[in-house]
């Protein structure tokens, strides 16, 4: 059979599946996978195809005539509380005697964590990141302090929609757990947010309520993360907006307090594009973060929308270049039809995304570049999937533009698609 034959039979197939199970503005190009790896292949120098920092749109906005970003930063933004009200409670000696309290915990800290690198000690525990004072001088003063600077009164999430879609400084988060295995399954509750450069209201990477907490098994650490609700951008500083809490059960007892805090990283002493963990340390426990800060960074779409009739165990993660932390993207039971996650996430201008699904044991990997597409996937059905198996990835890259790729197998038949938005 021709390609067009093929072409027109995939298009055929696709009407015939739910319309929520596609890309709803997809224009495609069909081609089976194999003839894609056979044509193009990798780009061998690494630099990809038309993925261009300077590319613009007519309605993009933010920029002025010479390039120079006009608002997509938080210092742009006026704060929409004027004045701190939490300094309003307190006299500067009383903010000093606060803030001298804080200061002197993050030092002792410090100073235990340097005495044991010192003595190299293996494993050498991650470093403490210091927690600022919930109350300062400059809360009590009148001037700007970091509660207004990150509108910290404001506890409404990040709005999700945003221009702002050139390669630039982001942050990716990999994984948030404790220190160490529990002992006993723990149930955990509350929020960990982050508060960046474009809009500094809280973008949720964790976030149950009381009555729908996590559940940390006996054995492991690490708590499931959600997608934050759109790219982290960044520029020096970047805050941590968390309180978590462990759910005490039956005896009465009052629940615990893992963490609660702002902590603000300076993204200046933590190096760009290598792999770093970072303690936010509790009075029960200490809570790890494995994350990266990139340089040119492209905000990036994984959305996976499939059918099957029986409850299979699915896993399913993502790499990018240059790091080997694989970030969780769904892990658990499947059954049933529609949408199983959409996540965002950061990858380097240049870099590959690898995704990696596992069901019931079987191993499936794809690779996508921006600016190139489909590198590498399947050349068969995956198993278990009775009916239609698509995968859309966006790197957002051009205004509102996209450079996106649709892998699917639908009807039993494997193809790649261009989707242009």
């Amino acid at each position: 059979m021709d390609s067009a034959h093929l072409a027109l039979r995939s298009m055929e197939e696709i009407r015939s599946v739910p319309e929520d199970a596609l890309h709803p503005k997809s224009e495609t190009v069909q081609r089976p996978v194999m003839a894609l790896n056979e044509e193009e292949g990798d780009d061998s120098d690494g630099q990809g195809d038309t993925v261009d920092e300077e590319d613009s749109d007519e309605d993009f906005k933010g920029w002025d005539e010479n390039g120079i970003p006009t608002l997509p930063f938080a210092v742009s933004w006026p704060p929409p509380v004027p004045v701190c009200t939490a300094g309003a409670s307190y006299t500067v000696a009383e903010a000093e005697e606060v803030y001298e309290s804080v200061w002197e915990r993050n030092h002792k800290l410090l100073s235990e964590w340097a005495d044991m690198a010192d003595r190299k000690v293996t494993p050498l525990p991650a470093s403490p990141l210091p927690v600022l004072s919930n109350i300062t001088t400059f809360c009590v003063s009148g001037h700007g302090c970091y509660h207004l600077r990150y509108w910290t009164e404001i506890t409404s999430e990040t709005d999700p929609d945003h221009p702002y879609f050139k390669p630039c400084e982001m942050m990716q988060v990999f994984s948030l757990g404790l220190s160490s295995p529990v002992p006993h399954p723990v149930n955990i509750y509350g929020w960990f947010s982050v508060r960046d450069g474009w809009e500094p209201r809280r973008n949720y990477l964790f976030k149950r309520s009381r009555d729908d907490p996590a559940m940390i098994s006996q054995g492991c650490s690490f708590l499931p993360l959600r997608s934050p609700c759109r790219g982290m951008y960044v520029m020096q500083y970047v805050l941590i907006d968390s309180e978590l809490w462990i759910k005490e059960e039956g005896d009465g007892s009052a629940d615990k307090l893992l963490f609660r805090g702002y902590v603000e990283i300076n993204t200046s002493f933590s190096g760009f594009g290598s792999m770093l963990r970072r303690r936010f340390q509790g009075d029960c426990h200490g809570l790890d973060m494995h994350f990266a800060f990139l340089g040119y960074g492209i905000e990036t779409v994984i959305e996976v929308k499939a059918e099957t009739k029986q409850p299979s165990d699915v896993r399913i993660s993502a790499s990018t270049s240059g790091f080997d932390k694989e970030i969780s993207l769904y892990d658990g039971k499947f059954c049933g039809s529609g949408s199983m996650f959409k996540h965002f996430l950061a990858v380097k201008k240049h870099g590959e995304l690898h995704v990696v699904l596992k069901m019931d044991g079987a191993p499936y990997k794809w690779t996508f570049k921006p600016g190139v597409g489909v590198v590498v996937a399947p050349e068969h059905t995956v198993s278990g999937f009775t009916r239609y198996f698509v995968m859309n990835v966006s790197f957002r890259t051009r205004g509102k533009a996209a450079s996106a790729w649709q892998w699917s197998c639908i009807c039993n038949n494997v193809y790649v698609s261009e989707i242009c938005p």
